[in-house]
């Protein structure tokens, strides 16, 4: 079917208007590096604290901390700031970005351009996602810049602390509309969904991945997958650079009306009911702060023990139920006090790594039969030693923090998953000749350690992300839980 010329240039226009919006972040992310030091963390005013969520706890700690901030420098009459990422919404970054190529768009094509842009605006106005699909910043959760969920964080833990987070103010599954999602909302959920379509399939590609033939000391197999294995890290790295860049930077001009819309969702929901569990879960953990409301990862074993078991207790089917419940409690505390473990021989976690001490974990990693799970203890045990601590000193495992408990965890599934896969690479030797000295049964590392990898680690993070709500301000445990 013919198009005409005039059909055809409004549809160049609006193509050129939408793909302006995948400019965005990159020219807003080079706009916050480029500025001052002090620019690219000053944030909000006292009134900021309309941005992101919804009348809270994270609200008020975010509001706490935009105080102690630099405020933003007002350019108008009217009140108008220039803003970061945090509260810089799509539509304000969008006409910026479209305004800033409108003077090299030819003459002849302005019109349509407008019109596009128009029709783009109304498009991010009309569409609306749930707050369940948004993933967000510390910041915007009302973390301060110290406190352990900014370095303990990857795509899903985030996620799940902001889902929470979203319970427990009451913001779950609301509409919000995309003219209203901030950048930082659009940069984390963009990454989240990248993350889970792009960089765990190829992960799982490259960890399937015959050795094929051997090149010198290293197989083929490994070569061939290198670029991706150094393409992930490459863009993990990048995603926090551009994450934490943008925040607190000076992207947009946005008056006090525009900024109380920023990141704010619709009333109303998309489902009906958030899940009783989670509910009940969302309303004891808050964001752990450090001094103030300690990371559930910093909490000793007695401690969980005794929560768990009053939980039990509470929802026991009758009082002799309840009873053996505490008296086993009270088993495993003595068999606790009892055992001392030396803490300091579990490697430090990976998450606690020198930049120097990852590139090197994973330069070791590729070595055949020893690189992996024993290169990374090895690097684990070189760091706690390189912090003066005693190898020999001893604990009660009653006093072992979660942390401790889970790093051990993790180690314990990665060896056991190092020394399957060296069987594996036994097994693929033997049948090499069968196939004419060709590697092509297809490795199971990435199947074993999935669980541990895109489980344990991210279960981890939450954990050092949250804190309990029993615990805030204080710092210190209670006398009672709320069972």
């Amino acid at each position: 079917m013919a198009i005409s010329v005039r059909s055809w240039r409004s549809r160049a226009a609006r193509a050129v208007a939408v793909t302006l919006v995948g400019a965005v972040v990159i020219g807003s992310v080079s706009q916050s590096v480029s500025a001052a030091p002090g620019e690219q963390r000053a944030t909000l005013q006292s009134e900021s604290t309309t941005q992101n969520v919804a009348d809270g706890p994270g609200r008020q700690a975010a509001t706490k901390q935009a105080a102690e901030r630099t405020p933003p420098t007002t350019v108008t009459a009217d009140g108008a700031t220039c803003v970061g990422a945090e509260e810089a919404t799509l539509d304000k970054v969008f006409v910026a970005v479209f305004d800033s190529f409108m003077p090299s768009i030819p003459a002849e094509h302005r019109g349509a351009a407008r019109a596009a842009k128009r029709q783009v605006l109304a498009d991010m106005h009309r569409m609306t996602i749930s707050t369940t699909a948004v993933s967000m910043h510390p910041t915007q959760l009302g973390a301060s810049d110290d406190a352990p969920m900014n370095t303990y964080r990857d795509p899903l833990s985030q996620w799940i602390v902001t889902q929470l987070m979203n319970v427990r103010e009451g913001r779950a599954a609301q509409p919000i509309r995309v003219e209203n999602l901030t950048l930082s909302q659009a940069v984390e959920t963009a990454w989240l969904y990248f993350y889970l379509t792009a960089i765990i399939p190829l992960t799982f590609v490259k960890d399937t991945m015959p050795g094929l033939v051997s090149v010198g000391p290293v197989a083929l197999g490994t070569l061939i997958t290198l670029p991706i294995t150094i393409g992930a890290a490459g863009l993990k790295l990048m995603y926090r650079q551009i994450s934490d860049a943008i925040i607190g930077g000076c992207l947009v001009t946005m008056t006090p009306q525009e900024r109380a819309r920023a990141g704010k969702p619709e009333p109303g929901n998309f489902s009906s009911q958030v899940p009783a569990i989670i509910e009940d879960i969302a309303g004891q953990v808050m964001i752990a702060e450090p001094g103030t409301c300690p990371a559930i990862g910093d909490l000793p074993l007695k401690r969980i023990v005794a929560r768990t078991s009053a939980y039990l207790q509470a929802i026991a089917p009758n009082a002799r139920a309840a009873r053996q419940i505490a008296a086993k409690q009270k088993e495993l505390d003595a068999f606790m006090r009892q055992v001392r473990v030396p803490e300091n021989l579990i490697p430090a976690d990976p998450a606690d790594f020198t930049t120097i001490e990852t590139l090197l974990s994973y330069g070791l990693g590729a070595i055949p039969y020893v690189g992996g799970a024993i290169t990374e203890i090895a690097i684990g045990i070189g760091h706690t030693i390189g912090e003066g601590k005693d190898l020999g000193k001893t604990v009660r495992l009653a006093d072992l923090t979660v942390t401790k408990t889970m790093t051990a965890a993790y180690y314990a599934y990665a060896l056991t998953t190092h020394f399957i896969s060296v069987a594996n690479d036994f097994a693929a030797d033997a049948l090499a000749p069968m196939t004419g000295g060709i590697d092509l049964l297809p490795r199971a590392d990435g199947l074993i350690n999935a669980p541990n990898t895109y489980g344990l680690v991210v279960y981890h993070n939450v954990l050092r992300s949250l804190c309990l709500a029993e615990d805030q301000q204080t710092g210190k445990a209670p006398a009672t839980t709320r069972w």
